[in-house]
């Protein structure tokens, strides 16, 4: 690879590495959202049948969710997310 080239696939792994995505359906019953990946950046997200369940708690511009269980059952320390709007 010539230099420059070597350089810039190491910038968009650095950028690109730590960042999640996933895109599908989500369902909202109370205070909780089931999201059912279909497209991901992960493969295993995207098993047929794979669904996460976060308990969600919206304060302001501030968003938090928090894992509650998934396809696999009770999830006991569940990933915390906190999201803030900006505008």
């Amino acid at each position: 690879c010539p230099e420059g080239v070597d350089r810039g696939m190491q910038q968009v792994r650095a950028l690109y590495a730590p960042m999640i995505g996933n895109a599908g359906a989500y369902e909202i019953s109370g205070t909780q959202v089931t999201i059912r990946p279909v497209v991901a950046k992960i493969p295993v997200v995207m098993k047929p049948g794979a669904y996460e369940v976060y308990e969600f708690k919206i304060e302001g511009n501030t968003l938090t969710l928090t894992q509650r269980r998934n396809v696999r059952g009770p999830v006991e320390k569940g990933s915390v997310w906190t999201l803030t709007r900006v505008e």
